[in-house]
């Protein structure tokens, strides 16, 4: 049993051209979207604000620094104050959230947990770019 027509080889690269383009688009890094729509319980939605705030500054930086962009000192001092008090906003957010959450009805309680998941991917991915930045890999160590 034939699986390949030889007169149609051009089918097969089509074929694995849809296979492996999204595999190539993982390993791509994309920015990250605030969630469209708030869960109108206000600690949760500065919370999800604050960290989004964050997460553009650092996705600016380590943007800049991967294409090879030397950051001029001032502006990277700027960054790191203006990163601090974003990180100071929210863990004043913080206390409110589950007191909050707990009182609100259960939409307002999905969507807001929906919308704190995507503040922790954001989270997640400026942990780690700070860390590579400012605290090294062990590759930077050896």
């Amino acid at each position: 049993m034939k699986l390949i027509n030889p007169n149609k080889p051009h089918l097969v690269i089509v074929l694995s051209m849809f296979i492996l383009l999204p595999i190539i688009g993982w390993s791509q890094v994309k920015r990250l979207k605030p969630p469209k729509r708030n869960s109108k319980i206000e600690s949760v939605d500065k919370f999800v604000n604050h960290s989004f705030e964050l997460y553009y500054k650092v996705f600016v930086y380590d943007s800049l620094t991967r294409a090879g962009i030397e950051v001029p000192a001032e502006i990277e001092d700027e960054l790191i104050e203006r990163a601090e008090s974003d990180v100071d906003s929210l863990w004043q957010e913080v206390p409110d959230i589950v007191d909050d959450i707990s009182d609100a009805s259960f939409m307002k309680q999905a969507k807001a947990t929906l919308n704190l998941n995507r503040s922790k991917k954001a989270l997640k991915f400026c942990m780690s770019a700070v860390k590579e930045y400012f605290v090294g890999t062990k590759e930077d160590e050896d």
